[in-house]
């Protein structure tokens, strides 16, 4: 009898945990820090061990684009783009075509690697903005016809630390 009624709480208490509806703001596939969010998108990645949450993008775009900043009072901010490949070959094709124009915007580019992440091929850049003493890492990430461009962005002096959260969340990129 014992058995059986702790079988039966177990069972009814389980169900507090569980989301109000399925797939609703309390939900697990909607809580953008455990990745499941983007799976729709064809990707996913992971904040959940960060302080980071998403917000509106405010910018205007025709790109499908989020945004990532700190919990607390920083300038740091990380954002993800979604596009489409198009008629280029590769992803340096795909990337040059705005990298050439980074210096007449004031940009310098420090460094750019390729390798391999999460399933797909990636390209790393590097660069600054000295006007307005902002550092960037921009990570593209390319699979099939599909591309994610995941910046980071915040000022010189704090960098540093924003830039080894950032590299977990760009770490834990894989597509679906």
């Amino acid at each position: 009898m014992a058995n059986c009624m702790f079988l039966l709480f177990l069972f009814f208490s389980m169900g507090l945990l569980a989301a109000p509806f399925p797939v609703s703001s309390t939900s697990s596939l909607t809580d953008s820090s455990e990745g499941n969010f983007f799976a729709s998108h064809g990707f996913r990645f992971t904040t959940s061990k960060l302080n980071w949450h998403i917000v509106p993008d405010g910018n205007i775009s025709i790109f499908e684009t989020f945004q990532y900043i700190p919990k607390g009072n920083s300038s740091a901010k990380l954002t993800i783009r979604k596009d489409e490949i198009g008629k280029h070959k590769n992803i340096e094709d795909y990337a040059k075509k705005w990298m050439k124009e980074y210096p007449q915007y004031g940009f310098e580019v420090l460094a750019t690697k390729n390798m391999t992440l999460g399933g797909g091929e990636a390209l790393l850049i590097d660069f600054i903005h000295r006007n307005k003493r902002q550092q960037i890492r921009q990570l593209v990430l390319h699979k099939n016809k599909k591309v994610v461009i995941m910046t980071c962005i915040d000022s010189m002096t704090s960098f540093n630390v924003t830039v080894s959260d950032c590299n977990q969340m760009m770490t834990s990129f894989s597509w679906r």
